[in-house]
């Protein structure tokens, strides 16, 4: 039998023997250590030595190198014999594959770092809980809501003591390299690069570990403290391709993760020598909940990424800076970083911080930074904020406030380069939004997002006042949750259906979805520019042109992508030179935009007949877009095929642009030169295998081999060719030159990549130059969009109707409906109501009437009606003539709030304070059961003198619902102003129980209501049918003994007026009396 042709893999292959497994000293050594070791001891390539000598002794040479390694692990680490390990840690050390030599020159694994194969016993996830009292406090416990003070990022950690350096100084060098990443960055969770995983290390792989529900390689959490149990730090790891999957997941529950990758490759650090060195590491990316923007997932629409917990809230991307160092005054900025859109306002609260409260439900911040005089939060916005952090499980951060000279000094530096940005900062902004801002470019600066400052441009502005109080309407927090703008008030996991934003939602892409609940949320007050988008919402309604139709169409189409974010990553991409939007994202934008104009373009003679002022304007702007040929000149730039194909990312990235830049000219020249060596090679061995037709061929990853049928062919080859791997029919080699030039192919490819890369960052920087250029061909797109939604959603139904807007403060609706209640409902006989109110007339209605009767639901469709008509909306019913309200208000529900110590009658009475304070003429407001928190008297007291205030004073329209029947009395004293209603109901007697049943009728009649029959409640409510009927008995004594004391008082006051009358005849005994009548 001849001698067979030794391979690489014959030097790594395990002993075979019938030893049970774990029973060989090295299979208990850590696998990390065994390959380091081995890599040390074979430094000097037995492919180097003679053929025949490692025919002779391929297999005693192979089993003198694992030896050596063997006794030097024993030696200088001390291992442990079999019987001193727990047989649940012990693994053989698994067989390494035939192309080890050639994985160990072209793998992003170096020699000294752990590879991914032979990982030690795993824990379950349940497991994990075990680990929870070995980790720091900051590991063992999920992230809570909390307040912090920080002004500087995380400090360096140094070893606690002498015995920690110790340690430290015996560690691996990946441990060493983790563990000083850990000490800089305490501060975050580190997903570190080993080859092709992302590894969580210590602490971090508890944390990591439960929140992904995967497995937990056990060992120890701290690597600068002994543990008598482990030698190695836990872990658990991830595919590098899954990494920004996981991390979403991560970052939904409140962690800041850093991210830390390899910077150099295999190739490169074997030309620079460097191969057995450990690799360079960096932190590349910072993300936190509020500023991660998918931006390096890969497809666009990625099913997973794109329903992920994380991507789902839109409104949960601000990052909110307030400012609280004035006494009565508060100042903030808040910054969408996906989005690029900054929110800023200086304005006036009291103690209950109601006006901030408000301006929290609409941003719904993920992160909070409050500056202070003396770096603490102050009692009144602590406890507000701790209502908004338990809602959207925000984090807050406290700062001390700089110094006012600090604060334009350090604005100057950071905007040094754009002298029109520091005088635009510096002069339009009061100090305290001065002091947010740079608080604000400070913080994201460690995420390399704080240019979000410098988009502002002479043609386009990204920083706007919250409110504008002459041309919105800014909604208080509780009319938002009342009214059920943005989400349902039941609980449920689908907390947007039920609300007014799942109604009217029926836009195409994403940024017309955030315009839209722009417009839901802050309705128009302007005559003039509600008629004119009503105008628009006729035309689409009534004109349903073909270009209408191809035009949403080209928006459905385009629905997978985000404009806005792919904007403002162009912004990020090439300000700081980071790879923030994918090659295929910008193809997509642009080739969109591009779609858009061409087809705008087509139909441009019919868009110039449109009779919509707003439409017009907003068409005739993506005309004068389309007729500046930007688009068209980029997009000639780019492969078009290669741009969307993802399968190959390298070849993607070298082949995006039709023609080479100079630099990568120049490298793609040098690599064509080194294929022409290689094919001059592969002639050299056509020669001496005397084989004209032969190839390269590539298996396993491995490219450029020479392809051999076992035999005696292969004992013929020369000595020095390395075989790279082998199967029963086939060996695989290459020559050494071959090895050489392959090595250098590999290097210049990676310096190809970074080249392309440079030559991208440009490409972005083109296409930032003229951010306001395709910002305003956004803002036309989702304006549209908008536009198309509210026609959508008004013509869903028939019975939906223009509003009609008059100068004088009213509401005249006929037959209207609650859009709510009528689109959650499954039958179709809605029963309508009309309402009718003015400054003059029925400025006030009371309303009464049985509980569940419909009285809330009537006044939400009244202040939902005037809502959706001021967006620009048809509305449900027949008809509506209103006037222009500047706000609506509500006070409706009961429930107390825990967490800032106030109980449901104080905060009944602060949101009343807070109507009082802030209502005008033009205010409608919504007074639901005032004084029900409290004591019969006290309630009644509280609800008249309250009522009675704002038929005095404020002249608003007013819907008050009350259960005190002793209010109709206002209908009297104010005469054309208040008239009472109810709702309409029946009562039937029912034989089988001592109480009538009610028929609600959800009709709005004239007239008073005494009893609210809560005792059908109590029934419908499924209470035993004793205790309803002992209420009903108890409750018929009460109003006995009630009448009995007015019939009393009745007596009294008429005996009085008679006596009077006797005496003389004065004009006040004629209005006592006239008083006594009016209350029979």
């Amino acid at each position: 039998m001849g001698k067979v042709q030794p391979s690489i893999s014959k030097f790594f292959q395990p002993k075979k023997s019938s030893e049970k497994e774990g029973s060989s000293p090295l299979s208990n050594i850590s696998i990390d250590l065994t390959e380091e070791y081995i890599s040390d001891v074979t430094r000097e390539s037995p492919m180097k030595r003679k053929r025949s000598d490692l025919e002779q002794n391929g297999n005693e040479q192979g089993g003198s190198i694992i030896r050596k390694a063997r006794e030097k692990l024993m030696s200088e680490y001390g291992a442990k014999p079999p019987s001193e390990i727990s047989s649940g840690s012990n693994k053989k050390l698994k067989s390494i594959g035939s192309s080890t030599v050639a994985k160990q020159q072209e793998s992003p694994v170096s020699s000294n770092e752990s590879p991914e194969t032979n990982e030690p016993d795993l824990l379950e996830i349940e497991d994990v809980e075990s680990y929870v009292d070995r980790a720091t406090p900051e590991a063992s416990s999920p992230p809570q809501p909390h307040v912090r003070s920080k002004r500087t990022k995380a400090a360096k950690t140094k070893p606690a003591n002498a015995s920690s350096a110790a340690i430290v100084s015996k560690l691996t060098p990946l441990e060493k390299q983790v563990y000083e990443f850990k000490m800089e960055n305490t501060d975050k969770i580190l997903a570190i690069q080993v080859g092709y995983k992302f590894k969580f290390f210590g602490p971090d792989a508890v944390i990591v570990a439960r929140i992904l529900n995967i497995m937990l390689v056990p060992g120890k959490i701290r690597l600068d403290q002994p543990d008598s149990q482990y030698d190695r730090i836990a872990y658990c790891s991830i595919p590098d391709n899954r990494l920004h999957i996981h991390l979403q997941r991560i970052l939904s529950h409140g962690h800041k993760v850093g991210v830390i990758k390899q910077t150099e490759t295999a190739a490169v650090k074997s030309v620079d020598g460097n191969k057995n060195s450990l690799f360079e590491r960096k932190i590349t990316a910072i993300y936190t909940k509020a500023t991660y923007m998918d931006d390096e997932l890969l497809a666009i629409g990625n099913i997973e990424g794109s329903n992920s917990s994380l991507s789902s809230s839109e409104r949960g991307k601000y990052i909110f800076c307030i400012d609280e160092s004035s006494p009565d005054t508060l100042s903030f900025v808040a910054v969408s970083p996906a989005t690029g859109e900054i929110v800023y306002e200086t304005f006036q609260d009291d103690n209950s911080k109601s006006e901030l409260e408000t301006r929290l439900s609409y941003l719904s911040p993920s992160e909070i930074l409050v500056v202070s005089n003396d770096g603490e939060l102050t009692k009144e916005v602590s406890k507000v904020l701790k209502v908004t952090s338990q809602s959207s499980n925000s984090k807050i951060t406290s700062l001390k406030r700089r110094e006012s000279y600090k604060i334009a000094n350090e604005l100057t530096e950071f905007f040094k380069e754009n002298l029109k940005l520091t005088e635009y900062y510096t002069t339009n902004f009061d100090q305290n939004v001065q002091s947010c801002i740079i608080e604000l470019i400070d913080y994201l600066k460690e995420f390399k997002l704080s240019n979000i400052f410098t988009i502002n441009s002479s043609e386009y502005c990204n920083i706007q006042k919250f409110s504008d109080t002459k041309r919105y309407m800014l909604l208080p927090s509780n009319t938002l949750q009342s009214l059920e703008i943005f989400e349902n008030s039941s609980h449920s996991s689908d907390r947007q259906r039920g609300s007014l934003v799942w109604i009217l939602n029926h836009t195409r892409t994403k940024s017309g979805e955030r315009l839209l609940s722009k417009w839901i949320s802050k309705p128009l007050i302007e005559k003039s520019a509600i008629e004119e988008r009503l105008d628009a919402v006729e035309h689409l309604k009534s004109d349903f042109s073909h270009f209408v139709e191809t035009f949403l169409k080209q928006l459905s189409k385009s629905g997978g992508l985000d404009f806005d974010k792919s904007l403002t990553k162009v912004h990020y991409a090439s300000s700081y030179r980071m790879d923030k939007i994918s090659r295929k994202e910008i193809y997509l934008f642009l080739k969109s935009m591009s779609d858009f104009l061409q087809l705008t373009n087509s139909f441009e003679n019919e868009i110039k007949s449109w009779k919509s002022p707003l439409l017009c304007r907003i068409f005739q702007d993506l005309l004068d877009a389309y007729h500046s040929n930007k688009i068209p000149e980029l997009l000639n730039m780019i492969n078009a095929s290669v741009a969307i194909e993802e399968t190959d990312l390298a070849k993607q990235k070298t082949s995006f642009f039709k023609h080479k830049w100079d630099e990568v000219e120049r490298v793609t020249t040098e690599i064509e030169e080194i294929e022409d060596l290689l094919s001059i090679e592969l002639m050299n061995v056509r020669k001496i295998l005397k084989r004209p037709q032969l190839n390269f061929v590539t298996n396993m990853k491995e490219s450029h081999l020479i392809e051999v049928r076992n035999g005696n062919m292969v004992k013929s080859l020369p000595l020095n060719w390395i075989k790279i791997n082998s199967t029963k029919s086939v060996s695989r080699f290459r020559t050494p030159e071959i090895s050489k030039l392959l090595s250098r192919l590999k290097y210049k490819n990676d310096m190809l990549v970074e080249a392309c890369d440079i030559a991208y960052n440009r490409f972005l920087s083109q296409i930032d130059d003229s951010y306001d250029y395709f910002a305003k061909i956004v803002r036309g797109i989702s304006e549209f969009d908008c536009l198309a939604s509210l026609t959508a959603a008004s013509s869903a139904n028939i019975d939906y109707a223009k509003p009609i807007f008059v100068d004088e403060v009213k509401i005249d609706v006929k037959q209207g409906r609650n859009p709510i209640i009528e689109s959650l409902s499954t039958t179709s006989n809605y029963i309508p109501n009309d309402i009718s109110m003015s400054y003059d007339d029925d400025r006030c209605l009371v309303i009464t009437g049985p509980n569940m009767g419909g009285k809330s639901s009537y006044v939400r469709q009244v202040a939902l009606i005037v809502l959706m008509a001021q967006i620009g909306c048809y509305v449900p019913c027949e008809s509506a003539t209103l006037g222009v309200f500047d706000s609506i208000f509500t006070r409706m529900g009961a429930q107390d709030n825990i967490i800032k110590g106030e109980s449901t009658f104080m905060v009944e009475m602060m949101e009343c304070s807070n109507i009082i304070k802030n209502c005008t003429p033009k205010s409608l407001v919504l007074l639901d059961e005032i004084g029900r928190g409290t004591g019969t008297t006290d309630g009644i007291s509280i609800a008249y003198a309250i009522l009675d205030y704002f038929i005095k004073n404020c002249g608003c329209l007013t819907l008050f619902i009350t259960h005190y029947p002793s209010l109709h009395e206002f209908e009297s004293m104010y005469h054309k102003l208040v008239k009472n209603y109810h709702m309409g109901f029946v009562e039937v007697e029912n034989p089988n129980q001592e109480w009538p049943d009610i028929l609600f009728l959800y009709t709005l009649a004239r007239g008073v209501v005494t009893n609210s029959y809560g005792i059908n409640v109590a029934k419908l409510a499924g209470i035993p049918k004793e205790i309803v009927s002992e209420a009903y008995r108890k409750s018929n004594e009460l109003r006995e003994e009630i009448e009995r004391k007015e019939d009393m008082e009745f007596g009294i006051q008429l005996a009085y007026i008679l006596k009077s009358l006797s005496n003389e005849n004065s004009e006040d005994t004629f209005d006592k009396l006239k008083r006594l009548s009016l209350s029979l």
